[in-house]
């Protein structure tokens, strides 16, 4: 797809509310931005099965399991799960399956890193993206979060700051988290995914040990 068909579709998706996650791609495309090489091809076993996140499901899970959190944090937040239409092509999601991914997962951050969902808790995650080392243009956009957000919220300033730290290295004793197929777990434990994938996670958000859900 040339830069300018991108672009076209790009228009189309942004207007219909359900196209949203395609008009992501769509921005991707026209970017050219691509994860590390390791990196993009790790993912491309995952772009066939790339997830449609339902909510209601994920609530109805114990609490303290990853998709609980999720589905609360999304809740919270007046948020929605990332989705792609199936009006997308699918050499285009290939391409850029990184960048789809991260969108997906996002959130899932949130939970799994414990930062919230202030301009501290967004820093720290910028933080453990850039430690994650995905591509060069994270790095950017953690320093951007560490000049800006104290301007947003000056009385967080240290708070932004030393999340943006506690992030990058975080990410760095980190697994991978965007080759790993976490859509798949949404009935285990936070805790025990934290443990399995490395992360000494910040304390900002209370995870409740797990629960059997009310019948």
């Amino acid at each position: 797809m040339r830069k300018i068909e991108a672009f076209r579709a790009f228009r189309v998706a942004i207007q219909d509310p359900a196209r949203i996650g395609d008009a992501a791609v769509y921005k991707s495309e026209i970017s050219g931005a691509r994860a590390r090489p390791e990196i993009e091809a790790e993912l491309q076993g995952l772009a066939a099965t790339f997830p449609d996140v339902a909510v209601e499901p994920l609530l109805r899970l114990p609490r303290g399991t990853i998709g609980r959190e999720y589905a609360e944090l999304l809740q919270a937040n007046d948020l929605h799960p990332f989705r792609i239409s199936d009006q997308l092509e699918r050499e285009v999601l290939e391409r850029n399956i990184f960048m789809a991914r991260y969108a997906l997962l996002h959130d899932v951050y949130h939970v799994l890193t414990g930062f919230d969902t202030s301009w501290a808790g967004e820093a720290g995650v910028w933080g453990f993206v850039a430690g994650q080392r995905y591509l060069w243009t994270y790095w950017i956009a953690s320093l951007m979060s560490c000049l800006v957000y104290p301007l947003l919220s000056p009385w967080r300033a240290l708070r932004i700051w030393r999340n943006a730290i506690r992030g990058i290295r975080m990410g760095r004793r980190a697994r991978m988290l965007i080759t790993l197929p976490i859509e798949q777990q949404w009935a285990r434990p936070v805790t025990e995914l934290r443990a399995e994938y490395r992360i000494e996670a910040a304390d900002e958000v209370a995870i409740p040990e797990v629960v059997p859900a009310a019948a």
